[in-house]
């Protein structure tokens, strides 16, 4: 009896009907080059290379850009070209402007009937300033009935986040498992590194954190961010548990800056808060942990795992090194949160609020 031939199946398949049923969803218009385009766009934008350098576009698309500049009084546009769109025409875009995507510019592609214009956009005025992609398709979006909108934003080796006003996709072009919804432990994360900050300045603070540690795991090869109780008695069972890193005599206070760049609005607290931030980012793409308080100051980074006391415990973790890493900080009774992203995307979020494995 002969065999049924072999049953195929393509990932570039799955996708292009994802891509197909975001468009519906979203109300793009109807164009042949679209679909491709922006599988073309995911594609190089989940593991971006531009001259040996690994480049982290922000892409936004829109059939009305102006109506989208309408609700963002403070933004600046630069409109790089106007072209007759085509599938080769937005891989030709994203050259272009992939590598000025950077300090808060964002790569924009306007798609009508028969043309793609393209540029930079930016809705930033300060170091406090919410991202564009919050602006747009999150949680400040306005009008977003009136013009189709899509985000695409590169979220770990391969993979790549499609958002939407009504859609979010995470499109990982691998087989490997992803646990949780993008953004929510990094959103947990941020929630408990602020808990004890006052309420007064809580909701400010807390999406500064998120954007500036958002921005330094994107770029990062691996994180591991734990978050200990600011009190006394929390902090010297840290040292004591976890003497392998670097403590800061004088741990960097986060509100203090935000504060200051909120009240003064000088040049000079806008640099100062820009130096600590490039500081802070470094520490967290660091080997080892980063550690901040429950008060937003940054602790120390460098730090390693007692996995001598996990031995001597009895616990046997099974995966990688920072994964084993993970779980001897979690179970070390340290920590009211730990935060784990490994090399090619995958996030893990443990805290005593919210138990997540």
């Amino acid at each position: 009896m002969a065999q049924k031939p072999p049953e195929q199946t393509s990932l570039r398949t799955h996708v292009l009907q994802l891509i197909g049923s975001f468009l519906y969803n979203e109300k793009f218009p109807k164009n042949a080059a679209l679909p491709e385009g922006i599988l073309n766009l995911i594609d190089l934008t989940s593991s971006y290379r531009e001259e040996g350098q690994n480049l982290y576009p922000e892409i936004f698309l829109t059939d009305k850009i102006e109506s989208v500049l309408e609700t963002l009084p403070f933004c600046r546009r630069v409109e790089i070209a106007r072209r007759k769109i085509s599938v080769l025409e937005f891989t030709k875009a994203l050259k272009l402007c992939a590598p000025l995507s950077k300090d808060g510019w964002v790569v924009y592609m306007d798609v009508t009937d028969d043309y793609l214009s393209y540029g930079l956009v930016s809705s930033e005025v300060s170091e406090l300033s919410p991202s564009f992609r919050k602006h747009s398709v999150g949680e400040l979006s306005q009008n977003g009935d009136q013009y189709a909108i899509a985000h695409l934003q590169y979220a770990g080796n391969k993979s790549v986040l499609l958002r939407g006003s009504e859609t979010n996709s995470l499109i990982c072009l691998s087989l490997s498992d992803r646990g949780t919804a993008v953004g929510e432990e990094l959103k947990i994360l941020c929630t408990a590194i602020t808990r004890d900050i006052d309420e007064q300045h809580r909701e400010l603070v807390t999406a500064y954190v998120e954007k500036l540690i958002g921005n330094a795991i994107i770029v990062g090869h691996g994180n591991l961010i734990n978050v200990v109780q600011q009190d006394e008695e929390s902090i010297q069972a840290l040292v004591k548990t976890h003497k392998d890193g670097v403590f800061l005599k004088k741990p960097i206070d986060i509100l203090e800056l935000v504060l200051q760049s909120e009240d003064q609005k000088t040049r000079e607290a806008s640099t100062v808060n820009r130096l600590y931030a490039s500081l802070i980012q470094s520490m967290l793409n660091h080997d080892g942990a980063a550690i901040f308080s429950t008060s937003c100051r940054l602790l120390g980074y460098h730090v390693f795992a007692n996995s001598d006391k996990a031995a001597a415990d009895g616990e046997e973790v099974v995966g990688g090194a920072r994964t084993r890493a993970y779980e001897i900080l979690k179970d070390s009774g340290v920590f009211v949160c730990c935060f784990y992203k490994s090399q090619d995307g995958n996030e893990k979020i443990w805290s005593v609020d919210n138990v997540q494995k």
